[in-house]
């Protein structure tokens, strides 16, 4: 079983001022309370290099996960080879609360990222004790809910409306308005809607000769004009 506190993790006290580990919006967003006590049993920061494996699929669940800095995917590789990417979790996010014993999806770094671990025995505890904490896990398993139901209804919609709602959805989560940030990978991103790599290149050129956005690099996008793409989504 892989050691999510291994090489590159530093130690830190538990302390009661967190705000420097947590972006300001998700403080502002839920219970601030809550969120520093549910953060008070952390361990870490760990930093993982783009790629690395976090948890594999079927290993027991020892710890959950606070996303600080970058992104992590939570994927099932098939034995054809074939990868689908289930979800991608943003700085701000818990991840690998299943609710079982073991993980249902294996998570791994799709950019450079820096978690903090606690203890799921730990977390449990203090939820049965604490209302609150209670409260805030499960709306985010709420939200993870919700969010899995969209994609899949997603799925049955043309290349151009995934595309348009990953673009719009990833710029509310990151609280983007007109720059966006595209950490992962062209191939993440196609393996996260059921498209080829060539297919989501020929749309985002699409977007752009339409004058909806403008591609700055690779990784960065200019939102140029919201309204067609959310009028696709619906």
């Amino acid at each position: 079983m892989l050691d999510p506190l291994q090489p590159g993790l530093e130690l830190r006290p538990n302390v009661v001022d967190l705000r420097p580990n947590i972006p300001q919006g998700w403080i502002d967003a839920d219970d601030p309370q809550a969120v520093r006590s549910l953060l008070a049993l952390r361990r870490g920061p760990v930093s993982h290099q783009r790629n690395k494996v976090i948890f594999l699929e079927s290993e027991p669940v020892e710890y959950i996960f606070f996303l600080i800095e970058g992104v992590v995917r939570l994927c099932r590789t098939f034995k054809d080879g074939k990868r689908s990417i289930v979800n991608f979790h943003v700085a701000g996010e818990i991840f690998g609360f299943d609710g079982g014993r073991t993980h249902s999806l294996c998570a791994e770094a799709a950019t450079d990222a820096r978690v903090l671990a606690l203890k799921h025995s730990s977390v449990l505890n203090l939820a049965a004790r604490n209302g609150q904490v209670a409260n805030l896990l499960l709306a985010n398993t709420t939200k993870d809910l919700r969010r899995l139901r969209e994609h899949a209804v997603l799925m049955s919609r043309d290349a151009q409306c995934r595309l348009a709602t990953f673009f719009i959805d990833l710029a509310v989560r990151t609280g983007k308005t007109q720059n966006l940030d595209l950490p992962m990978s062209h191939q993440d991103i196609a393996d996260h809607l059921g498209l080829t790599i060539e297919t989501v290149s020929r749309v985002i050129t699409e977007f752009e000769r339409a004058g909806w956005i403008t591609r700055v690099s690779p990784r960065t996008l200019i939102l140029r004009n919201r309204a067609p793409l959310e009028r696709m989504m619906t």
